[in-house]
Formats: structure tokens, sequence, C-alpha cells
């Protein structure tokens, strides 16, 4: 018996060990080991799949320059109009362990139709099926992280999310960049219809983990009443209005918009001037992204935990910063590199600490602002931003305003959006007074 016990002990002392190991590598308490690595399998899948349909969707961005982005960009704030209240009935009527495979399924069917589509004659691909990608994949894209960062906002608490965010957006990068390697070795031989594909095979599993997830977590996140879920429709529209710390959010995110969609228009324009063909533009494009997921993964595994815990606001201010300094250099000269470099940093400050900083904001709201709330500002508010940015720059161009003081009015306005990352932080350290 003496022995028995003695074994016991040692297997336990083993097991501390080891759970206290890796708690060390990973910087991960043991409690939250299981979330943890299921929501960072979720993440490598819903990041791999896009960066399987990215490229296509940015070679047709660039194929008119900058003359169509704004038709684009208008029937995709339109789209969302259509889909977010749609979107808001179907999170008010089903509780998360059902939302989730409902969205999933309805893109996995668009992604096989368009697969069917894509192996149509090049001239019906080119004429009705790329525009129609175009606005889809915008769409797509938008509605897939909102619903997981949603998700991730009800597991976590506050405290937990400012540990775990930046290290699950880094398994996220890590796959994307692993997805992106392989694509770029594989796209000819696999081709567009069966990518397309392999995007609904990455999908199911994200669809696996996410239930593995559930299992997990089933006592602390999905145990809601039903007066916790707001049957209108309308919630999430209204609490953005009405919640001074939503409005807060819904500000900050349409001033970086405004400045990441004007980059977008002067990158589209100065990439067909100094490429003109596609092919080259493509890799030119490859390159950005390989550097994009590098800088993305290399914030996100050493710097925003860090960053976060110290001070989200402090976190929120990094991407206005890159603007404002980006923009300042574009007004003074139009060097192609500064633009590259600026476009580059934005991205990798986006998806390396203002997403997960965002994150956190959400861990002390409720359930329907999470869901409804959150979904609207992450597609309505960007997508709305992307149309005003898009046909304000095509304006006030044909009004004969020079590109200097164009890029120059972003510096304002990305200075502001800094006073709002450092308000936002302010008002999350102090969840209970959020609403007021």
């Amino acid at each position: 018996m003496l022995t028995v016990n003695h074994k016991l002990r040692s297997a336990t002392h083993i097991n501390h060990e080891n759970k206290t190991l890796l708690s060390r590598l990973l910087n991960i308490d043991p409690e939250d080991r299981h979330s943890f690595a299921w929501s960072a399998g979720w993440f490598a899948t819903v990041l791999s799949a896009y960066y399987i349909v990215r490229p296509v969707r940015e070679a047709l961005g660039s194929m008119e320059g900058a003359t169509r982005l704004k038709f684009f960009f208008t029937a995709v704030f339109l789209t969302m109009l259509v889909a977010v209240p749609l979107y808001a009935i179907v999170v008010a009527r089903f509780p998360r362990r059902r939302l989730v495979p409902i969205v999933y399924r309805f893109l996995t069917l668009n992604l096989i139709g368009f697969s069917l589509a894509m192996r149509q004659s090049d001239a019906v691909v080119v004429t009705y099926v790329a525009p129609v990608f175009f606005v889809w994949v915008s769409v797509y894209i938008m509605f897939l992280t909102s619903l997981f960062w949603s998700v991730q906002a009800d597991v976590f608490s506050r405290k937990r999310g400012k540990k775990l965010f930046g290290r699950i957006s880094g398994c996220g990068t890590a796959a994307a960049l692993l997805s992106s390697l392989i694509m770029g070795e594989t796209a000819k031989h696999l081709g567009t219809a069966n990518m397309l594909l392999l995007s609904v095979v990455l999908m199911e599993g994200g669809l696996f983990c996410f239930r593995r997830l559930d299992f997990s977590n089933r006592t602390s996140i999905f145990t809601n009443t039903a007066t916790e879920r707001s049957s209108n429709p309308l919630t999430g529209f209204i609490q953005v209005v009405r919640s001074p710390y939503l409005r807060t959010i819904m500000c900050y995110t349409f001033a970086t918009t405004l400045c990441s969609t004007c980059l977008y228009t002067r990158q589209a324009e100065m990439f067909k001037a100094v490429w003109p063909e596609g092919a080259e533009r493509a890799g030119i494009f490859a390159r950005m992204d390989f550097w994009t997921l590098v800088m993305t993964g290399v914030l996100q595994m050493l710097v925003a935990t860090t960053l976060i815990k110290r001070s989200v606001g402090l976190a929120l201010c990094m991407l206005p910063l890159v603007f404002a300094v980006g923009f300042g250099t574009l007004s003074a000269t139009s060097s192609i590199w500064v633009l590259m470099g600026t476009v580059v940093l934005s991205r990798a400050c986006t998806y390396g600490l203002s997403v997960p900083a965002i994150g956190v904001l959400y861990t002390v709201v409720n359930r329907d602002d999470k869901y409804k709330a959150k979904n609207i500002i992450d597609t309505l508010v960007i997508r709305g931003g992307d149309a005003f940015t898009t046909w304000s720059v095509s304006g006030m161009r044909a009004a004969g305003m020079a590109i200097p003081v164009l890029t120059g009015l972003m510096v304002p306005i990305a200075f502001t959006c800094m006073g709002l990352g450092l308000l936002l932080g302010r008002r999350n350290a102090q969840p209970k007074s959020v609403n007021f």
C-alpha cells in the first residue's frame, strides 16, 4: 500500500512539474490550457482559410487601380446592410452552440458554390464571378473573425483575455504564414476552384475546434439564461448608439478604417503605375503578405501580451501612431518603399496589437453587446468606412486636391484615434462603468 501511495504521489508530482514547465514555456496557466489550445486551433483555421482565398481578391482589387474600388466597397457595405440584421435575428433565436455551426454551414455552402462557378469559362469568371467574389470575401472574413472574437470575449475574462489573446492571435498568424507559403507553391497545381474546397475543409476543422472549446467550457460559456439574450434584432444598433463605451469603440474603429482604406487606395494607384503587369503585382503582394505575417507573429508572441497587460490603451495607440508617421512621410515624399513599409507595419499592428486589444475591450460587456453590437462595429462600421473613404478620396481627387494634401489630412485623424485608444483603455480598466 505504501509503495502504491508513493507511486501515486510521484506521478502527481511529475504531472505537476510538467504542467509547471508547460505553463512557464507558453506563459499559460494550467487551467487555461485546453481553452487556449482549442481557441488557437480554431483561429488557425480561420486565418488559413482566409489566406487561401485572399490573393484572388487582392489581384482583382488592383486590376483596375483605384477606379472601381469605390464601387466594390459600396457593394460590400450594401451587402452588410442586408446581412447584419439577418445575423442579428439568428443571434437572437439561437444559443451560441447552434449559432456557430449555422454560420459556418452557410459560408461553407457559399464556398462550394464559388468553387463550381470558378470552373466556368474565363470570360464568365472575369465578368460575373470575380466581382461577386470580391464582395463576398470581404463579407466572409468580417463575419468569420467577428464571430470568433465574440466567442473569445465570452470564454475569457478581462484578466485572462489580456494574457491570452495575443498568444491565440500568434498561433493564427503562424498558421496563416504556413498556409500562404504552401499555397504559393501549390496554387498552380491545385487551381482556384480546388483551393476554395480546401478552405471548406479548414472551416470544418474550425467547427470541430469550436465544439471542443464548447465542451471544455460548457459550465462557464453556455449557461446564460434566456433573459440574457434579447429577441430584438435591433438591440445591437440601439446599444451602439446608447453606450458611450461602445460609441468610443465605434469611433476608434471608424478612424482606423479611414486611415487603412486611404492607404489601400493609394496602394492600388501606385502599384498599377509602378508594376503594370498583374503577375508582377501578385508577386509583390505575396512578399508583402509574407513580411506582414512575420511581423504580426513577432508582435503577437513577444509584444502583445506584455503591452496589453500593462495598458490596453497603449496597445490601441500603436496602430494610429504608425498611420500618423506613415501619412506624414508620404505627404512629403511619394516613395513606393515608404508606402509599402507603412502598409506592412500598419497591417502588422492591426492584427498583432489592435485586434487582441479590442478583443479585451469586449470582455466586460454583456452577451448582446458581444454578439450583436460587436458585429455591427466589425462589419457595418468598417465596411461603411471603406465605402465612405473611397468615395471621399475619389471626390477630392476629382476636385483637384493634390495627393500630398490628401495624405496629410489623415495625420490629424490618426492622432485623434490615439486619443480614443487611451480613453478606451481607461474605461476598460473600470468595467463597472463602461456603459455610463
